[in-house]
């Protein structure tokens, strides 16, 4: 499957990566700057998560058309099923590119700088779940505070040691676990992209926090989440205009269907994600990895249970099925008979 739709389109293969590890200025003054930028973006984008990738390149001086088509399905909490916000799941994706894979004491460091950038974003928004964070607020302005905000906890986050951010109990349970998976060769997130697109090291790289229910954290099911932006990746458009997002937000005052495709480039990212997440519901009873698995993973006692019920066999099968979903929602798209996802 082509992820290279355009220009910058595909992940960079070994000798085309980024400076992903460039410092970021965390200084007041630049937080004004990011503000700005975001809301730039916003009012030529209209959605959250793909926003927050663009201003993110823009202020490291990255380009990565892919990393915002990775994230057009994520707003609306991954899928629009109203969790993880999408100003935590993408910058997650630049967190973990500017990881590269690199351990810290049995754990990818990703997991040390992702809690630390959730605690900012807790501290700020009170919640990581986009249903929460928006409330019942038609205007959207608590969802648009956390966009604005995003870039320069991603800078503060960058800017400091994470050592600390995970709780030593919890990070030796999430050590184990690890440990586990790792020898059985399953990444929630790896085990579905490998299935679906051409995988480079900065797309292991990027969703590298995408297991166990994001960060081991028993939130949105990783393989669910990965099947998302594997759409996206896929097949996803980039919206670019001023006027249609006005149209958008005034859609949005009188009760309108915001998700038409005439609105936002985006909304057929969106609304494909929309469409996995309610297969995968009605298939599993659940979108969330806690319940999925009935472990808390920061609980040593439920890791153990977990891998003494050998539970990873069914997440392992529960990835194919959604590859395999994945797999035959873009063959549909691309007027042909579904494809068997490869073993």
């Amino acid at each position: 499957m082509d992820t290279d739709r355009s220009s910058g389109g595909r992940p960079p293969g070994p000798g085309q990566e980024a400076r992903w590890d460039a410092p970021m200025d965390a200084s007041p003054e630049a937080a004004s700057r990011y503000r700005r930028r975001s809301t730039s973006n916003l009012l030529r984008m209209g959605h959250c998560a793909p926003t927050v990738a663009r201003t993110i390149l823009d202020v490291t001086r990255n380009e990565g058309e892919w990393l915002i088509r990775l994230s057009a399905g994520l707003p609306g909490g991954i899928g629009d099923t109203g969790h993880e916000c999408g100003a935590v799941t993408a910058p997650l994706l630049l967190l973990g590119l500017r990881s590269g894979g690199a351990m810290d004491r049995g754990l990818p460091v990703i997991f040390d700088r992702g809690r630390a950038y959730c605690e900012r974003f807790l501290e700020c928004n009170r919640s990581l779940s986009c249903k929460a964070v928006r409330g019942d607020d038609r205007l959207l302005r608590r969802c648009v505070r956390a966009i604005r905000r995003a870039p320069e906890l991603l800078a503060q986050t960058v800017s400091s040691d994470p050592v600390g951010a995970i709780p030593i109990h919890d990070r030796e349970a999430y050590r184990v676990l690890w440990s586990h998976l790792a020898e059985r060769g399953f990444h929630c997130a790896h085990a579905v992209l490998r299935r679906l697109v051409p995988v480079t090291p900065a797309l292991l790289d990027a969703t590298a926090g995408f297991v166990g229910g994001t960060l081991f954290m028993g939130m949105t099911c990783s393989a669910l989440a990965a099947g998302v932006m594997a759409i996206g990746l896929a097949e996803g458009e980039i919206e670019s205009s001023r006027l249609k997002v006005a149209r958008l937000i005034a859609t949005m005052l009188v009760g309108g269907d915001v998700l038409d495709d005439r609105l936002n480039a985006l909304n057929r990212s969106v609304k494909r994600g929309k469409a996995l997440a309610r297969w995968f519901a009605a298939e599993h009873g659940s979108t969330q990895c806690r319940a999925l698995t009935g472990c808390t993973f920061s609980s040593r006692a439920d890791v153990e249970r977990y891998i003494q019920g050998g539970q990873v066999i069914r997440c392992e099968q529960l990835a194919a099925r959604v590859a395999e979903r994945v797999q035959a929602m873009l063959a549909v798209d691309a007027g042909s008979e579904p494809a068997r996802a490869p073993s």
